[in-house]
């Protein structure tokens, strides 16, 4: 009689510390990952960087919902990181 094995679950993939930033991720997690980038969101428009929305929000709602242009923000983080 054959035995089954049994196997782990994948491990979730982790999102590298130094990746570039994507319009889909989430405030609280870019600001986690590369606090350098918060003083570019103030200066930006983003004075909610640390408000309790942050976590849920993604980069592109934020950006909409404050009237921000979302690719030069990007391109400007996204040149901070590296």
């Amino acid at each position: 009689m054959k035995k089954n094995k049994i196997s782990k679950p994948a491990e979730p993939a982790k999102a590298k510390k130094d990746g570039p930033v994507k319009k889909n991720m989430l405030m609280g997690e870019i600001v986690s990952k590369h606090p350098q980038v918060t003083e570019i969101l103030m200066k930006h428009g983003f004075h909610c960087v640390g408000c309790m929305i942050s976590p849920y929000e993604s980069l592109e709602a934020g950006s909409a919902v404050h009237g921000i242009p979302l690719a030069p923000l990007l391109k400007e983080i996204n040149k901070s990181i590296n």
